[in-house]
């Protein structure tokens, strides 16, 4: 973002036609890139060990033991649908909880300093971006642009998260409708694709705070998982991995979409079909 001859407050430049779409690639930039690295890590995994486990079973005779190697193959297998969705999943909480305290800058302080700051911190991320080659200055001006757009509009008061009693979906969707990134008008979140957020997010806590091992307030969440007993065991199996994978793009579409519907863009993505938004390569 360009700063004013006179050395004050950042100069706001509105987005032409050629730069709206930047505006909404640059805020969700860093949650794409993480999406992809996590998912291409994984499709690197799902090569890798039937290709470790084969050159293994040449050179082991013991029927015994190669059974044990397989299960171990399957069970990395599982490990690694596990924390590729629990990867999607953080960035997708961080990139939304930093649009409620960072991006967005939500407290409009009657302190032209307070506010100052805030726009200088974004106009160095946004430099950083652009010295990196992953943001082009026609982005880093749109994304300036929303910020400043949004923050116009916004409540004169400090927005507190949502409580993480919250289930997943139900405590993103009500901090984003707060900073007017609700549902667009004959567009809600499915039901179906709301219960599945909600569900993993039970299941991503019990992965990463009871060491895998489901709780009752989780199992009285999920639907779709085997577990029918607390303490079992949780396990990330192709077919859950394609149903939360698929829930968690298509929330990131959704979240895309509210971002273009700000800058008078068309959707790109249809929530009702968010099953079949499973990535190339299962």
């Amino acid at each position: 973002m360009p700063s004013s001859p006179s050395g004050g407050d950042p100069v706001v430049t509105s987005p032409t036609a050629e730069t709206a779409e930047a505006g909404p690639r640059a805020v969700m930039l860093e949650l794409s890139s993480l999406t992809i690295e996590a998912i291409d890590s994984r499709i690197w995994a799902r090569h890798g060990v039937p290709l470790a486990l084969s050159r293994q079973e040449q050179e082991v005779t013991d029927d015994e033991r190669v059974a044990r190697m397989r299960a171990s193959a399957q069970r990395a297998l599982d490990h690694w649908n596990a924390m590729t969705l629990v990867t999607i999943y953080g960035g997708i909480e961080d990139a939304i909880e930093s649009m409620g305290s960072g991006l967005y800058p939500l407290i409009l302080d009657a302190n032209p300093d307070t506010r100052k700051r805030m726009f200088e911190q974004n106009r160095l991320r946004n430099r950083d971006l652009r010295e990196r080659g992953v943001l082009s200055i026609e982005g880093a001006q749109a994304l300036t642009h929303l910020t400043k757009d949004l923050a116009d509009e916004l409540l004169q008061r400090p927005l507190k998260a949502p409580s993480k009693e919250m289930p997943a979906a139900d405590r993103w969707e009500d901090l984003l409708k707060r900073i007017k990134l609700r549902p667009m008008p004959g567009r809600p979140i499915p039901d179906d694709l709301r219960q599945a957020l909600n569900e993993f997010g039970a299941i991503r806590n019990v992965i990463l705070h009871r060491m895998g091992r489901i709780d009752e307030r989780a199992l009285g969440q999920v639907v779709p998982g085997p577990w029918r007993t607390v303490d079992e065991l949780v396990v990330i199996d192709d077919d859950l991995y394609r149903l939360y994978i698929a829930a968690l793009i298509a929330y990131q579409a959704e979240v895309t979409d509210r971002i273009r519907n700000l800058a008078n863009l068309p959707p790109q993505a249809d929530p009702a079909a968010w099953r079949s938004m499973v990535p190339a390569g299962g």
